[in-house]
């Protein structure tokens, strides 16, 4: 049975993301992308205009991802391990979106806007979620996510995890959970 041309488009954006969560915007060329899909250039550009336009869908898809997972992982009742599924989601999912900002993966303009026109977009979606299930006000959503992020960044940076990252937790539980 073949697969609709959807589920297809949606499994070649997600392999592509992992291409580039593995390296940056300039380390990639459409040569070196359509050879590690297996499949040839041309048909590359059939589904992507440039390899600018196909960066773009890739990062849609990776924005719409994360935006779902935020969504549900806020509504989580265990606090702690919501605080982790935040810090750790970009690392386990290898999540494009999510740390698109933090590798600097392109200089061009277009995809800089872009990139900042969705963390704009997230911010507010993160402070209304905060804000009708904590009660909090846009500075302490900021100072969570600043936090958290800041984590996650080490995260996928170092790889860490263990007592230090559960005490840290624990704080970041303290500091913003228990009045």
């Amino acid at each position: 049975m073949k697969k609709k041309r959807n589920e297809v488009k949606q499994e070649l954006l997600r392999t592509i993301e992992i291409l580039f969560w593995e390296n940056s915007f300039s380390d990639l060329s459409m040569d070196m992308i359509a050879e590690k899909l297996g499949m040839k250039k041309p048909s590359l550009y059939y589904h992507f205009a440039s390899k600018e336009a196909m960066f773009l869908a890739v990062l849609e898809h990776s924005f719409e991802v994360y935006k779902v997972f935020l969504e549900n992982t806020l509504q989580m009742g265990n606090t702690s391990e919501m605080i982790t599924q935040l810090i750790l989601f970009p690392l386990q999912s290898e999540n494009l979106f999510a740390i698109a900002s933090q590798k600097g993966y392109c200089q061009i303009d277009d995809i800089k806007n872009t990139i900042e026109e969705k963390y704009r977009e997230l911010g507010k979606k993160k402070i209304e979620i905060c804000q009708n299930r904590f009660g909090w006000n846009s500075a302490r959503t900021r100072l969570f996510f600043a936090l958290v992020e800041s984590l996650s960044k080490k995260a996928c940076l170092e790889n860490c995890e263990g007592e230090r990252k559960e005490e840290m937790i624990g704080e970041i539980q303290k500091l913003f959970f228990e009045e």
